[in-house]
């Protein structure tokens, strides 16, 4: 048997809630498989036929958790040369998994993909974006705007796997797959105002600690240990929001360096009352450990956000090179006044969710497709 091509076009008509704790996301996704039939050309009449009597690829969408609805439609249609191409479309609602990469949280951007395999090895068939019809995502329906922002362009990746539970018996059998998502990209100003700036105060607030006299030791550390005690609450809140993964994020770092800081400064309150044999010596060590403790700390604050500001930057440049691509082969399917009706349609997006109307906009991709009736 041949293998044959089925082309993939998803539309993410909705994009609803990002749960980053469960690692899942919501989404209302039109996805459309293309294939050519060759029994069928030239075969007009045979367009309201069964055809369901015909060749599918057993397409199945692998990473949906729960949906609420999934409806199927095929169609016939023909090209110019009259070569029959059979299209299967389907609508489906409902939550999808997403493993989330959180290394830079909260200056993440995470990827939303549909997962879409087949029943059927790599040599019967393989998955190929469409080039003919663009995939897009309605950025106008998108749910989770205060916490993200939704990039406009959808991106295709084909690849081949192995299934351990599959009909076949040869374990050695390959899958074809497809990956087909979008890019969110993660408002970080709540955790930087919430969590960030309340942090570093808190850390700062440690060198009033050394206002103290240092006759008075059971103070210092009484102050130093109530802050301690402090970032580990706020430790605790950041937890709540994350799923737990076996590595730290950026954030995580941030404040366990803060922690690891306060700490130092605890001990040193607790190792300088072992000099109090010597007044001017033990003034001077504790005059040159709040000026090191206060380089270093300054420091640290100046890497810390020279290093986000660097992520941004070539997570920016990324996001740009793809939107560029994107951008170009739009342009090539629907010529060169897509950009300017895309970009007035966000314009038109902003003035509503401004003027407190609703976020759909008439003509939408949801409006689009007869799937809905």
């Amino acid at each position: 048997m041949l293998q044959r091509t089925v082309y993939i076009r998803v539309v993410f008509l909705k994009v609803g809630e990002i749960d980053t704790v469960k690692e899942k996301y919501f989404a209302d996704v039109f996805v459309q498989a293309r294939w050519r039939e060759p029994a069928l050309d030239h075969s007009q009449h045979l367009k309201n036929s069964n055809l369901d009597n015909y060749w599918g690829p057993k397409i199945s969408v692998q990473n949906v958790i729960d949906f609420k609805k999934k409806k199927v439609l095929k169609e016939l249609n023909f090209n110019p040369h009259g070569e029959a191409f059979l299209t299967e479309k389907r609508k489906i609602s409902g939550n999808f998994s997403e493993k989330l990469e959180l290394m830079d949280f909260p200056f993440d951007h995470q990827y939303l993909n549909l997962i879409i395999t087949s029943e059927l090895p790599s040599t019967d068939l393989e998955f190929q974006e469409d080039k003919d019809e663009l995939s897009t995502i309605n950025v106008s329906c998108f749910v989770d705007v205060q916490e993200w922002s939704l990039c406009d362009y959808v991106a295709s990746v084909p690849y081949t796997e192995s299934k351990v539970f599959s009909q076949k018996r040869n374990v050695n059998t390959k899958f074809p797959g497809i990956s087909v998502g979008c890019c969110a990209v993660r408002r970080a100003g709540f955790f930087v105002w919430n969590v960030i700036v309340i942090m570093t105060l808190i850390c700062a607030t440690s060198f009033a600690t050394f206002a103290v006299s240092r006759k008075l030791p059971q103070n210092r550390l009484q102050l130093s240990i109530t802050l301690m005690l402090t970032a580990v609450t706020f430790r605790l809140t950041t937890n709540a929001n994350l799923p737990k993964i076996s590595y730290h994020t950026r954030l995580d770092k941030f404040i366990l360096a803060n922690m690891f800081f306060n700490w130092l400064v605890t001990a040193w309150h607790a190792v300088i009352t072992r000099f109090d044999y010597d007044d001017d010596l033990q003034a001077t060590m504790d005059n040159w450990a709040f000026l090191v403790f206060l380089i270093a700390y300054g420091l640290f604050l100046v890497v810390f956000v020279s290093l986000v500001l660097i992520t941004y930057v070539l997570r920016n440049n990324e996001l740009q090179s793809k939107l560029k691509i994107y951008e170009e082969k739009a342009e090539k399917l629907l010529g060169g006044h897509w950009k300017d009706s895309r970009s007035k349609e966000q314009e038109d997006v902003t003035i509503r969710r401004r003027a407190g109307l609703s976020y759909s906009t008439p003509g939408t991709a949801s409006a689009v497709y007869p799937m809905d009736t």
